[in-house]
């Protein structure tokens, strides 16, 4: 069985290696779509393939929102089965629930498996929820041909097929480990593409975030802000809430806490 991994990303050169590793052992090939990030992503994407000896097809398209850019790879893969993974998400690879424990149920046709996600924010040792989950959402499908976007624009596009909720969390997402200049533009991401259509104005959310907020800059809006994020964050409970990740408990064994450089 095949499985083509669909990743999409935005400024994610400090987690993308982390995802990468956590799913390069599950997939045969990457089909990813960058937003022209200006961090090097595409870049670091680059030297994971060649490390790991990964086939990755990279296409940089700032012209697509996340829903379309899902939706441009999904119609590139003819692989039997797509994995939904973006940049900043890391799977399990041991434990009860490694990703790898799902092989056994690719002999079937048509269904899509949804699982339950365990958010960090901040850094690795942090969640801003508690319980610090996210409601399941599809990520594993059986490649019939029959995707399509959804009318109420969620950024997951739909196939026919039978959803098939799973209870294990499978994968992190680590939305908040990020600069602290991209952690505050992603506040203001669904605003500016979804909820106001600013995009058709503003090339950049940055740049809406500018115009919104009357400034030439952003750093000291960027620095009150973060400072205001790290304070109010929850300490992760993995004995409550779940074991980390093997490439996630890699990092904290090596000082990686933050898994970010102090871009404001």
């Amino acid at each position: 069985m095949k499985i083509a991994c669909i990743m999409c990303t935005w400024e994610e050169r400090q987690m993308v290696p982390l995802a990468i590793e956590s799913s390069k052992d599950f997939v045969d090939r990457y089909i990813v779509v960058d937003r022209a990030s200006e961090d090097g992503t595409a870049r670091v994407i680059e030297e994971c393939a060649e490390k790991w000896e990964l086939d990755v097809d990279i296409h940089i398209r700032p012209d697509l929102l996340l829903r379309q850019a899902r939706m441009f790879a999904i119609e590139k893969a003819d692989e039997e089965w797509i994995l939904i993974q973006d940049g900043d998400e890391v799977f399990h690879t041991d434990g009860p629930n490694r990703i790898f424990s799902l092989r056994k149920f690719l002999k079937y046709r048509n269904i899509v498996f949804q699982t339950p996600m365990t958010v960090l924010a901040g850094d690795f040792l942090h969640t801003d929820r508690v319980p610090p989950m996210q409601p399941p959402h599809a990520f594993l499908y059986h490649n019939n041909h029959s995707f399509y976007l959804p009318k109420d624009r969620g950024d997951i596009p739909r196939m026919m097929g039978v959803l098939v909720p799973l209870l294990r969390v499978y994968k992190f997402n680590c939305w908040g480990i990020k600069s602290p200049r991209r952690t505050f533009l992603r506040q203001y991401w669904s605003e500016w593409c979804r909820r106001t259509n600013a995009f058709m104005r503003y090339a950049s959310v940055e740049e809406y975030v500018k115009a919104k907020l009357d400034v030439d800059e952003l750093a000291e809006h960027v620095k009150k802000w973060h400072n205001q994020l790290i304070t109010s964050l929850k300490p992760y409970n993995k004995t409550r809430y779940g074991y980390y990740p093997k490439v996630i408990r890699e990092c904290i064994k090596l000082g990686r806490v933050r898994g970010y450089e102090n871009d404001l």
